[in-house]
């Protein structure tokens, strides 16, 4: 790999990694527009959600540089990286995770403590309304459907007010009648929040619906990457990724 890290760049998510696990690698080496949602794309087992746990900071990379929008969050090279919890980051996970034990406000109100008050770009009131959550706040995870726990999860991410938000295949874990639930809340968050999103998917329908942008993986590599009116015929040219 180079091993000349990049200039950062306000306008990007530049970063590079390598992780070997087994008989896996990963070895990216890429800058992402930290404008509207990243679609990245591939077969199970490529490296998606790798690289996101890389970016996250849950998995440690040797090498690996990480700048978002010209903020360094990771260098190996002058040994600077900010751990998990300091990485103003909204994750959102295949499975929604909310504590069971509290209600849906209280869930909300949990994320929210993460960020200090300074740091706080977008309202509980405002995640709430972007999600259409406002019924559920007195209910327990347990008395939700599955598109209404992972929309409160979703909330819950962005209850931290993020500068960057994950998402690992959201609808995964969810059947076609919650997905189409879902999605029209998914395209909310595209039109209204000016938060770069990292969005990890193995469906060409949901690129097609609502990224800007696409990143096709395949072997721990990126194989392209750019707006998705450039790239989105390499997800017709090759039955692996369909």
């Amino acid at each position: 790999m180079n091993e000349q890290a990049p200039k950062p760049n306000n306008s990007h998510i530049d970063f590079r990694f390598y992780l070997q696990r087994g008989t896996f690698a990963l070895d990216v080496d890429a800058s992402f527009s930290a404008q509207g949602v990243t679609a990245i794309f591939g077969h199970s087992g490529c490296g998606k959600s790798t690289l996101l746990r890389c970016i996250a900071g849950l998995e440690q990379a040797t090498p690996s540089y990480l700048s978002v929008k010209g903020e360094l969050w990771e260098d190996t090279q002058t040994a600077q990286r900010l751990a998990t919890y300091q990485r103003p980051i909204g994750y959102v996970f295949q499975e929604a995770s909310l504590f069971s034990h509290l209600s849906v406000l209280q869930n909300l109100e949990y994320g929210q403590k993460r960020t200090a008050h300074p740091d706080k770009r977008l309202s509980l009131q405002h995640a709430i309304e972007l999600l259409g959550i406002e019924t559920l706040l007195k209910r327990r995870p347990e008395h939700l459907s599955g598109g209404e726990r992972q929309r409160v999860a979703i909330a819950r991410a962005l209850a931290v007010s993020p500068k960057l938000l994950l998402m690992d295949e959201p609808l995964a874990a969810l059947d076609l009648r919650r997905k189409r639930e879902i999605l029209p809340f998914l395209e909310q968050l595209q039109h209204s929040l000016h938060i770069p999103i990292l969005y990890v998917t193995h469906s060409p329908a949901e690129v097609k619906r609502f990224a800007d942008h696409l990143a096709i993986m395949d072997e721990g590599k990126l194989i392209t990457h750019g707006p998705l009116n450039d790239t989105q015929h390499h997800l017709l040219e090759d039955e692996l990724f369909i």
